[in-house]
This record gives structure tokens, C-alpha cells and sequence, in this order.
């Protein structure tokens, strides 16, 4: 009878120890589970609207976006002789308003030829699709003293534009027209200052440009963009003094803060 009880006694314990060991690793294997999903559910969440710089998207209010790139001009034969082919930087900032608008401002330079563009725009979205339109103020200085030259430039521009893009998960593909107007150019040569006055239609740009992720919530683009101009500002001390417009490509590489 002792004998039955002492085997039953060591069964029971015998089940005790073994639910004391497997429920603690039971425990311990879902919480590794669950930490393996939360994981990849952070890193799911990512959505490219919500790091892109490039989409006409109608934001929330009241925050500032920025992107910093590198532009390569590819400018004609006919303009010098020696071919500019050093690369512009660009800094571009958006501050978001209320209702799908936003003012945006931008600096293109080379030091020696400098752009800045101010404006606002309007953006607008359906699923997947947005669209924006919006209308700058551009500002030009070029200053030259090295090489011979001893001058400077500044100019006003308005710049139009409609901008289309779509957006997948992680990536988006944006396609922009712009209207390049030229209302006035002032040219120093030593003293004296020459005005062109008489505004003109200069050309007009397409641009098509691809926006993906790079690493958690950071975004690099890539642009193509191609001019039919009269002059691009970049060479402006070689502005050609016919009425013909040239074909100028442009190559943008960006990221995204």
C-alpha cells in the first residue's frame, strides 16, 4: 500500500515538474513570437506618403518638410565653348496649410548662379492618385569675377507648374510640367547696368521622377528633367543672344529628411 502511494506521490510530482517547465517555455516562446510580429509589423507600417517630398499631397498643417539634391545640367554646345558640367546643389522646403496647401521655396546654386523660388500650392488626392498645381516667384543672381568677367546678373521669373504622381507602398512615380516667364533681367558690365525689361515666355520643362525608400522612413529620389529653353540660368554668362529655344537635360538625385 506504501508502495502505491509513493507512486502515486512521484506521478503527481512527476506532472507538476513537467507543467512547471513547459508553461514558463510556453510563455517564453509567445512573447518571442508576439516581439517577432511586433517587429514586423513596424516595419510593414511604412507607407511612402508618408515620407515623400515630391507627391502633391494634401498634408496635415503646420509642418515643415525639406529635401536636399544634386542636379547635373547637361547644357548645349551652341552656349560655350567650354562645357559647364559642374553639379547644382538644391534645397527645397515646404511649410503645410490647411485644405491641401502649402508654400514651398527652394535655392538652386552653383555660387557663381543662384535661383531662388518662392510660391504656393494646391494639392488634391484620390486614392492613390494626387494631383497639385501651384505658381512660384523666382528670383536669379549670378556673379562673376574670375576668368575675364567682371559682372553681375539679376533677374525675375514666374514659374507655373501641374504636377500628377501615384503612390505604391514604398515607392511612387511623379511626373511635373513647368512654365518658365521671364519678367525682367538686369546685366552689370564694370559700371554700367543694362535693364531687359520686355517680358517673354522663356520654355517650359517636363519632369519625371521616381521616389523610394532607402532605409526605415528615409527616401531618395531620382529625376530626369528636360528643358526646351531659351536660356537655363546655370549659363548665364554665356546666354545665347538668338531667339532659339534648345533642348537641356537634367539629372536630379535627392533624399529626403
Amino acid at each position: 500500500m506504501n508502495g502505491k502511494k509513493i507512486l502515486l506521490w512521484s506521478v503527481c510530482f512527476g506532472l507538476l515538474l513537467a507543467i512547471s517547465m513547459f508553461c514558463p517555455s510556453g510563455r517564453i516562446f509567445g512573447q518571442q513570437k508576439t516581439s517577432s510580429a511586433d517587429r514586423q509589423q513596424v516595419s510593414d507600417s511604412f507607407d511612402i506618403k508618408k515620407g515623400s517630398f515630391l507627391l502633391p499631397l494634401a498634408l496635415p498643417p503646420w509642418k515643415y518638410h525639406h529635401s536636399i539634391s544634386v542636379f547635373y545640367v547637361v547644357t548645349p554646345r551652341d552656349w560655350t565653348a567650354d562645357i559647364i558640367n559642374a553639379p547644382m546643389f538644391y534645397y527645397a522646403g515646404k511649410y503645410t496649410l490647411p485644405y491641401g496647401f502649402n508654400l514651398q521655396a527652394s535655392l538652386a546654386t552653383l555660387f557663381i548662379s543662384n535661383r531662388i523660388n518662392f510660391g504656393p500650392f494646391w494639392n488634391y488626392s484620390v486614392n492613390n492618385f494626387h494631383f497639385g498645381a501651384g505658381w512660384q516667384v523666382v528670383f536669379n543672381l549670378g556673379v562673376l569675377n574670375q576668368f575675364g568677367f567682371h559682372t553681375w546678373i539679376k533677374g525675375w521669373e514666374q514659374q507655373p507648374s501641374l504636377t500628377a504622381g501615384y503612390s505604391f507602398k514604398k515607392a511612387a512615380v511623379i511626373l511635373r510640367g513647368d512654365l518658365y516667364w521671364t519678367n525682367a533681367f538686369y546685366i552689370s558690365e564694370g559700371k554700367n547696368v543694362i535693364p531687359y525689361t520686355t517680358s517673354f515666355i522663356n520654355g517650359y520643362s517636363v519632369t519625371g521622377s521616381v521616389e523610394q525608400r532607402l532605409y526605415q522612413n528615409k527616401v531618395m529620389s531620382f529625376g530626369v528633367k528636360l528643358y526646351y529653353v531659351r536660356y537655363h540660368f546655370i549659363a548665364w554668362p554665356a546666354f545665347p543672344v538668338n531667339q532659339y529655344k534648345y533642348w537641356v537635360p537634367e539629372f536630379q538625385l535627392g533624399f529626403n529628411f
